[in-house]
This record gives C-alpha cells, sequence and structure tokens, in this order.
C-alpha cells in the first residue's frame, strides 16, 4: 500500500503543522506536551511523589498559558478595541509601510471586480480618507502601537498567570509537606514555637525594552517569535521563584527546554533536508506540496513558468551569461496570479505557506491573492528553487515521489521525537542523577528536603 492512500488530509495538515519550524507553533506544541507527561511519569517512577505533582501543576498550568495566554488577548482585543477605532486587526503593518507599494496595492484594488478582494479594497482604499482613523503615516503608527500594546499586553498577563501558578505549585507542597511531617511524627512532636513561614521577597518585574523596527515587526507577526519572547519570560519566572536548593535543576531544564524547542529545531530540520538531498529525496517543501495530488504534472507546469515568467539572462562579471531570478519577483507572482489565479505555480506557493490567498468556503478554491499579508522575497525565492529541485527530483524517477513522502513523515515525527525525548525523559534523568550525586544517593528534591529541614528546626521532638 502507497503512502499517498494511507495518509489522509487531516493527517497532511497536522503533518504540515509539525513540519513548520519557521512560523507554526505547533510543532513546540508538540514537543512540550509529551515532554510534560515524560516529566510527570520520569520523577513519578525515578523521583517522588512530590516531585511528580509538583511538575504535573508547573508544567501542564505552564503550558496552557504559554499555549493559549497571548491569542486568547489578542483575539479579545481584536473584538474590542479594533472595531472602536474602525481598524482592521488583519491588516499587516509591514505593508503600509512602502508608499509605492501600498499605491500599487490601491491600484490592483481598484481595477480589480473580484467580489473576493471586497473587504480588502474597503480597507485599503479607506487609506484615502481624511474623515476615517486609517490616513497614511498616521494609520501606520497607530496599527504599529495598537499592535505592540496588544503583544505587551498579553505578555504580561500570560507571565502574571505563570508566577501564580509557580506559587501555587509551591504553597500546595509546602502544605503536604508539613501534613506529612507531622502525621509521621504526631506521637512525638511536641510544639514549641509556631512555624515560621517565610514571605518571599523577590518580586517579579516585566521588563520592556525599546527594539528596533525590524526586531517589532518579527515579534508581531511571527507566533514562533511571540512565544519565544514569553519563554524568556517564563525562565525569568522560574528562576526568580525557585526554591533554595532547586535553582540548578530549574535552570537545566529551561536550558533543554530553550535549545530544543528554538534552538535546535531548525539545524535539525536541515541535517535531515541535508540527508534527503544526499538520496535523491528534496524535502524541504511543504507536505501540503508534497502529498498534492497531480504533483508531477504540477511542478512541470510551475517550473514553465518559473523559467518562462520569473527568470532572466544576466551578464557576470567575466562576460558570460546567467541566469538568475528578477528583481521583483513579488510583483510578478501577483501578475501571474491575476492572469491565472488556478495557475500551479500559484498553487504550490500557497500550500507552501510563502503567499496568502483567499478561498472560497465552500470548494476550498483559491479565488484570489490577499494583499493583506507581508510577502517575504528571500523566502519566495528559495520556495521557487526547492520546486525546481522536486521537478528535477522527480524527472530523474517518478518513483522518487514515495521516497520524498516517507523520508518527509520519518524527518517531522523525528525531529518532534528527539525534542521531546530529551526534554521529557534524558533532562528529568540528568536532574535526577546530579542529585544523587550531590546529596549521598538521595534522590528528593532539594527544596522539598530544606523545607522538612526547617519544620524540624521549629519544632522539638520528644
Amino acid at each position: 500500500m502507497s503512502i499517498s492512500k494511507i495518509i489522509t488530509n487531516n493527517s497532511v495538515k497536522l503533518l504540515s503543522g509539525l513540519a513548520n519550524n519557521n512560523d507554526s507553533i505547533m510543532p513546540m506544541v508538540f514537543k512540550d506536551t509529551i515532554s510534560n507527561g515524560a516529566i510527570v511519569y520520569t520523577y513519578a517512577k525515578e523521583g517522588t511523589n512530590h516531585d511528580a505533582r509538583e511538575r504535573a501543576i508547573e508544567e501542564f498550568g505552564t503550558g496552557a498559558v504559554w499555549l493559549f495566554g497571548i491569542p486568547l488577548v489578542k483575539k479579545i482585543l481584536d473584538k474590542t478595541i479594533y472595531p472602536i477605532l474602525k481598524l482592521d486587526p488583519n491588516l499587516d503593518v509591514r505593508i503600509l509601510k512602502d508608499e509605492k507599494k501600498i499605491n500599487k496595492i490601491k491600484n490592483a484594488l481598484q481595477n480589480s471586480t473580484n467580489p473576493a478582494l471586497a473587504h480588502e479594497k474597503e480597507v485599503i482604499l479607506a487609506l484615502d480618507d481624511k474623515n476615517k482613523v486609517l490616513q497614511s503615516l498616521t494609520n501606520s503608527k497607530l496599527y504599529k502601537a495598537l499592535n505592540i500594546s496588544k503583544f505587551g499586553i498579553s505578555t504580561a498577563l500570560s507571565a502574571i498567570a505563570l508566577s501564580a501558578i509557580i506559587r501555587y505549585k509551591q504553597k500546595t507542597t509546602e502544605k503536604r509537606v508539613e501534613k506529612d511531617f507531622f502525621e509521621k511524627n504526631s506521637s512525638n512532636i511536641l510544639i514549641t514555637r509556631q512555624i515560621n513561614k517565610q514571605n518571599k521577597k523577590n518580586k517579579f518585574n516585566i521588563p520592556f525594552c525599546g527594539a528596533g523596527a525590524a526586531v517589532a515587526d518579527a515579534f508581531m507577526y511571527n507566533p514562533i517569535f511571540n512565544t519565544s519572547l514569553l519563554d524568556g519570560v517564563i525562565t525569568g519566572t522560574r528562576l526568580v521563584e525557585a526554591r533554595k536548593g532547586e535553582k540548578k535543576e530549574v535552570a537545566l531544564k529551561e536550558l533543554f527546554q530553550l535549545f530544543f524547542i528554538y534552538a535546535l529545531a531548525k539545524p535539525i530540520q536541515l541535517m535531515f533536508e541535508k540527508i534527503g538531498s544526499k538520496i535523491n529525496a528534496p524535502i524541504e517543501l511543504d507536505p501540503m506540496v508534497l502529498f498534492s495530488n497531480d504533483l508531477s504534472q504540477k511542478t512541470k507546469d510551475a517550473c514553465k513558468e518559473i523559467e518562462e515568467k520569473l527568470k532572466q539572462t544576466i551578464v557576470d562579471n567575466k562576460n558570460n551569461p546567467k541566469t538568475v531570478f528578477k528583481d521583483n519577483l513579488i510583483d510578478e507572482i501577483y501578475n501571474i496570479a491575476n492572469e491565472d489565479i488556478k495557475n500551479p505555480l500559484i498553487e504550490l506557493l500557497d500550500k507552501n505557506g510563502v503567499i496568502s490567498t483567499i478561498k472560497n468556503k465552500q470548494t476550498g478554491s483559491i479565488e484570489a491573492m490577499s494583499y493583506f499579508k507581508h510577502i517575504d522575497e528571500e523566502t519566495l525565492a528559495k520556495s521557487l528553487k526547492n520546486i525546481e529541485s522536486l521537478n528535477e527530483s522527480l524527472n530523474a524517477n517518478i518513483k522518487n515521489l514515495s521516497k520524498i513522502k516517507a523520508f518527509k513523515i520519518f524527518a517531522t515525527l523525528g525531529n518532534v521525537g528527539l525534542a521531546a525525548w530529551a526534554m521529557g525523559v534524558l533532562q528529568p534523568k540528568v536532574n535526577i542523577w546530579m542529585r544523587k550525586l550531590l546529596n549521598n544517593g538521595d534522590n528528593r528534591n532539594p527544596a522539598i528536603v530544606n523545607q522538612e529541614k526547617e519544620i524540624q528546626r521549629n519544632i522539638k521532638l520528644q
């Protein structure tokens, strides 16, 4: 049975999300969720019950805040503040910085009769209406201020929620440790003075520093950058709230998390892609492309479009002719879409996540290219090259397609699985090993041991 028959449309969508380490949080969500379960299990098996309980509260509680905090707050603001100011939350502020680009969009929309673009026409053309809030530079600054505020508020509220979860976890453990100790020693305990309960002096402050326009834009519009900033706040909060004796464990855990969710995700993906190129199985393109129907014919037609409309011949320094992509790639892509929206190249670029399109809700077919989303020219050029590489592989041997699909699945699941294993199994095992090494074989959390010792210091056993 071929892989195409095994993989359903929903499976391809899931695989597509898992394979996207550029601007999708799905790989991070799966890595985090799987590793959280593994962490709780590992500590329950090799640590203590207090450890496992604490990990369950903190890991899954933090995961909920991390996953839903920013999107939820953004959604609330999109439904309240933006309508009041008569602004559209879907308009990418980056397109407003280039006046020439705005004029091109206006002209294209004015000349378009496609009903799919009606909403975009209404919003973009409102830039000329002096009686509305949407006005050239003022509009750009207002949009940017709102986006930064939206992101700042959502991050701050998520950080506050996280701090509350950690303190709840610690307070719950403290009460359980006290209860267990008194039950165990109830017949021998003589209370000599009340147990002193220390109030933490550390206060959590969220720093918001100024950043360059490009950095601010990246953090506003890339979900991975969104969550990376929140993860930075999470790491800082955990280190600040960490109890005496557990800061090193917290630091090691956070190091594993940050490395395998962020720093190593792309390198691991590139490693698999290099392996794929060596075995004639190019897997750079999205699974939505690789599992498309009639892919071989579509790549051939797309490459014909690339060759005829997107390339030009120039002369290099040695007077040798050289074929390169045109300088105005994005404009050319819009031209191709305007000529024929059902062009295979447009379909493949859309499925690869390079361009943004408006689809018919009933049929799912592309009706128009959206003007609302920013298109990165470097990413576009890279995708065009990847389409050409795929076409070369399929032209060499059509049977390569099955190998490409299989290796794409293996690489995607391998990336997620390796990270989840490192964070969920290797990391807690290393921490427990360090505990035993530094505490004469004791596998208990040093912070909880310190709590028990504090109780003993404040009571006198007969």
